[in-house]
């Protein structure tokens, strides 16, 4: 569902996201959007990546139990 939303911004970053919407097929706000999921991906990412890097075993683990898993049940 869209939500209606209103922003302030600067004058060049306002011209920006008009200049970008305009290539844009559905506009300004496709464009705010598709940015805006960039930033969560790119977000989330970085959390995962932190996550591994805090618990540097668990890929190895994880992937022997799927081993040992399938053994199981051939």
């Amino acid at each position: 569902m869209k939500e209606r939303m209103t922003i302030s911004v600067d004058g060049p970053v306002a011209a920006r996201v008009r200049q970008c919407g305009a290539r844009t097929r559905g506009g300004a706000s496709a464009y705010v959007e598709r940015l805006v999921r960039q930033d969560a991906m790119r977000e989330a990412t970085a959390s995962a990546a932190a996550w591994y890097a805090a618990h540097p075993g668990y890929a190895e683990h994880s992937g022997e139990e799927a081993e040992l898993g399938l053994d199981e049940t051939a």
